[in-house]
């Protein structure tokens, strides 16, 4: 075990070292191609603020489907054995949804006129949850409430590559030769001073790592006044896990002042997120709070299928951003 370990790490710090190594000889290649007067970075920093759709379609497959269980189940349960996550059978629910914009910052340094380096970070949630009636027995059957949420929370830290275009070139170096500055006499022509207020771009990453924490949480309330029942039973669950991604997107920028502008883009991520794992359990039933212990692995069973299968989360998906951008001097 100590080898497997070992050699899981070793892989993750070899991968990284690449990853690193091709971002420095990407910088070298830009500052090699730099002119004089753009030799120095121009750094700025921006809000950002869109929708993130990925795919999701292992979960969504999970939570669509009644005869597709997440969780062990709990075999002392009376009459019949049911997954302890749910309290009772599989429900069946909406596919997760954003439950609101992605947000997050991003840090960008300009290497010359055509090329920036981008270091990022956004959070996207997306939940479901559906109400239903299940039966809960007391020695007989009771109609008992049962509400049930999933919440997707996903962390994303990327670190990317733009190369722009301008529609129309410099002040500095629109002019002809022998031309001077058209600025009025006594003000300073500063150098590289921006003609167009516009520009495009496309966009790469180079390297996307992404935190995923996934809860669960289910209410059923017992309710039956007149046989003296009135309770709830309580489970929650805390899964996560890491992966990595990439992304390629195209955008645009406008100039409101030299030092602010407002952008737009969109991009396509591939990637996923695996080895999910069980990171809280909570339960207000004493028998059933064995049964899920923290760093197991996250498994669902497929009666469709005949299989007991890994969760993973499948983030390929469109992503759309707007952003305020501030230029530092």
């Amino acid at each position: 075990m100590a080898y497997l370990k070992t050699g899981r790490h070793t892989k993750l710090i070899l991968r990284l070292t690449h990853s690193l190594l091709l971002l420095s000889s990407f910088i070298l290649l830009l500052t090699s191609n730099a002119s004089p007067a753009r030799a120095a970075t121009q750094w700025s920093l921006s809000a950002v603020e869109g929708y993130y759709l990925p795919g999701l379609n292992d979960l969504n497959y999970v939570l669509k489907n009644i005869a597709v269980e997440l969780g062990p189940r709990n075999t002392e349960a009376k009459p019949v054995s049911y997954p302890v996550i749910y309290q009772g059978f599989s429900p069946k629910m909406p596919e997760m949804s954003p439950e609101r914009p992605k947000a997050g910052l991003q840090l960008q340094a300009d290497i010359n006129t055509n090329y920036a380096v981008v270091f990022g970070g956004t959070i996207a949630t997306f939940d479901s949850s559906a109400r239903d009636i299940r039966p809960f027995f007391v020695g007989f059957s009771i109609d008992a409430t049962r509400e049930t949420r999933f919440s997707l929370s996903l962390n994303q830290f990327w670190l990317g590559v733009k190369r722009y275009w301008e529609w129309e070139k410099t002040d500095e170096m629109s002019r002809k030769p022998g031309e001077g500055s058209m600025k009025p006499e006594g003000e300073v022509q500063k150098s590289g001073e921006k003609k167009t207020n516009a520009r495009l771009y496309a966009e790469m990453g180079i390297l996307a790592i992404t935190r995923a924490y996934l809860t669960t949480d289910v209410w059923l309330h017992v309710y039956a006044p007149e046989e003296g029942f009135d309770f709830y039973k309580v489970t929650e669950t805390g899964i996560n896990g890491s992966g990595y991604a990439t992304y390629v997107g195209v955008g645009g920028e406008y100039f409101v002042k030299k030092w602010l502008s407002l952008g737009m883009d969109i991009d396509y991520t591939v990637g996923k997120v695996g080895n999910m794992r069980y990171a809280r359990y909570f339960t207000v039933d004493p028998l059933e709070k064995d049964i899920i212990k923290t760093g197991d692995k996250v498994l669902y069973a497929d009666l469709l299928k005949g299989q007991l299968v890994p969760l993973f989360l499948d983030l390929n998906g469109w992503d759309f951003k707007g952003q305020v951008r501030v230029y530092f001097k």
